[in-house]
């Protein structure tokens, strides 16, 4: 399901990926058109507000391999 704009809000169907075989302790949702939201636990209570460079490393190997 993609992500809609509804006036000043988006709703989005996302999918939930676990990036530890890639080399971070983070889930994710990944929203096909507004991008990932990343998280440190399964059950997505916080977002990471700013995610480091070992969870961009390990996003970016699971995109390369999407």
């Amino acid at each position: 399901m993609p992500c809609i704009r509804v006036e000043h809000e988006f709703f989005c169907g996302s999918e939930f990926v676990d990036l530890r075989p890639y080399g971070a302790k983070i889930w994710m949702c990944w929203h096909r058109y507004l991008g990932p939201v990343f998280y440190r636990s399964a059950a997505t209570i916080k977002p990471i507000e700013v995610p480091g460079r070992k969870t961009w490393a390990a996003f970016e190997k699971w995109k390369s391999q999407k």
